[in-house]
This record gives structure tokens, sequence and C-alpha cells, in this order.
């Protein structure tokens, strides 16, 4: 593998398969980039492209099938988390240390960092048997398998304004918020919506959380409420496969990213507006940065190569 500076951002190539990237901020307020291909996870240095330290992988694991997430704990460590065909592996994001591998023994396919209300790290993984709720610390479960209506293929946190911290999942029949650290009941009633394939959390200048997600296998992108369940707009088209997705504040404008077909596309989140600046890539990543521009880190599906790009 090989690094270089191109335009704004660097261009790392020489990766076997697809290439998942992952951004997230440094505990000293950098940023740094986690690449997981072809059965390696590494993890290089976002603004220059130096490559930092390689992780333990275990041989069972399916880096293919790797949805990673980055926690940043108050005491400076840091957690990457992603789940598999054999279920949770988690890393000591400096040092890529293996913490945990097989966690929960079910097929994971999306997980989730964040913290409750009341400040406690937490992961959440959403697995063919149902919902997982670990400790990001030590991998240990808070509690028992929490049974599904439908199997979640999707999970993701939502802060509410001055309120808890929901767990939202996404399944064939739409979308469901937990109220509570530990999902003691469901809040609210069930959104109804498409099967989902992908959901993340977006966050407007007035801390307004919204619930994104892809649904009908790419069809379209859609946004909720995350306190109300009302829907924010009308659905973004995006006639995908394998669409994924990120989002970002540009500027002071939520940006919505959208990779498909070595595509990503650039939309106004809250309007649906496009923006004319695509990038090549199938797997994304950004990161808001502290002086209103952000980082954005696009994966190839073929061709073995990760860029990453500043926005302003």
């Amino acid at each position: 593998m090989r690094s270089r500076r191109v335009g704004s951002g660097i261009e790392i190539a020489g990766f076997d398969g697809p290439v998942h990237p992952l951004l997230h901020r440094s505990p000293a307020g950098g940023t740094e980039l986690v690449t997981a291909a072809a059965g390696r996870l590494v993890r290089w240095e976002a603004g220059s492209g130096r490559l930092v330290s390689e992780f333990e992988v275990p041989r069972n694991a399916s880096t293919e099938t790797f949805a990673s997430r980055a926690l940043v704990l108050a005491d400076g460590r840091v957690r990457i988390a992603a789940g598999d065909e054999d279920g949770l592996c988690l890393w000591d994001g400096v040092s890529g240390r293996l913490l945990a591998d097989a966690v929960g023994k079910d097929r994971i396919h999306d997980v989730a960092l964040g913290l409750t209300s009341g400040g406690r790290p937490l992961l959440a993984g959403a697995g063919a048997n149902g919902l997982h709720l670990w400790d990001p610390v030590t991998a240990a479960p808070l509690t028992p398998l929490l049974e599904h209506v439908g199997e979640p293929a999707a999970v993701t946190l939502a802060a509410l304004r001055g309120g808890p911290t929901l767990i939202v999942t996404g399944d064939h029949e739409g979308v469901r918020r937990w109220q509570g650290d530990f999902c003691d009941s469901p809040f609210g009633a069930q959104i109804d919506a498409p099967h989902i394939d992908m959901l993340t959390t977006a966050y407007t200048e007035d801390g307004r959380s919204l619930i994104v997600g892809v649904v009908e296998e790419g069809e379209a992108v859609c946004r909720w409420d995350a306190e109300t369940g009302e829907e924010v707009g009308t659905p973004i088209p995006t006639d995908g496969e394998f669409v994924r997705i990120a989002t970002a504040t540009v500027s002071g404008r939520l940006r919505l990213f959208t990779a498909d077909h070595d595509v990503v596309r650039q939309w106004d989140l809250l309007s649906g507006e496009p923006f004319a600046e695509t990038f090549v890539g199938s797997f994304v990543s950004t990161v808001s940065l502290s002086d209103g521009s952000a980082l954005l880190a696009a994966g190839t599906r073929k061709g073995g190569r990760v860029t990453t790009h500043h926005l302003v």
C-alpha cells in the first residue's frame, strides 16, 4: 500500500478488493482513518496518509462485511467496533489490540456506538437473533438479548435535546425507536417506513436529531425527526443497489453523501437539493471539523484505493 497527496486530500492505493473507510476524531483532536480490506484493518493519519499501525484481526473475521464504528471515551481511549457473520469484534483503537472476537455468537448486521443520557458508553448491535447491547469498554453484555419484531438490519443512536438517547433500529417493516438507556420500552409508535437497509443520525444547528435511512434496497433515502417520528422532506431518490450513506456539516449546512457503483454523490440533507461535485467510491465515511469544514473518505469496490477530500 502506498499513499500520496491528491488535491485537498490523500490517496492510498494498493489494497486487495473492496475498501471500507472509517474516519473518526482522535483523542488529541486530529483525524484518523481506519481501512478494512482483504482481512486487514489499518490505522492511518488522515492528514498525511502515514501508516500508524495495524489491527489484530482474527482468522474467522469477515472484513468484507465490516461496517465499523468508532468511539473516543472520556479518558482518551478509543474503541473500534464491527460486526460480521460470527458476532461482534472490538478493538482498542490506539494500539490495534483485539479486545473481543465473535461476541454474541450472532450474525451482526450493524453496530452503533455512543453515550447514554447518563453519559455511559454504549454499543448496540443489530443481529439476526435480535438487538444486543454491550459495554464498549469490555464487550460485556449490558442486557440479555432483546427480542425484535423483525430481524433488525440497521441500528443508530439518537440523542434528543434535553432528553434521553434513543436506540433506533430498522428492519423490513420500518423504524423502531427505543426509550431508555437499555431499551426499557418502545418510545412512541413504530415509524411506518419501507424496508430499511441502513441508518445513521444527523443533528441540525439547533440540536434536533434526524434519523436518516436507506430504504427499499437503495431506491431512496428518507429522513425522520427522531423525537416525533415525523418524516422530514420528501425521499431523496438514489436508485442504487447497495447504497451506503454518511452525513456531515459543511459551512453550516447538513450534507448527505450516498455511495454506490463507485460514485459518491452529495445532497443538502434538509432540502434534498443535489450538489454537482461527485467522488469515486462505493463506501463512504465523513467527519465534521471544528472550523466548519468536513473530511470525506471514499473507498472503492474495485481498484483497491481510498481517497480523502476536504470539504469547505
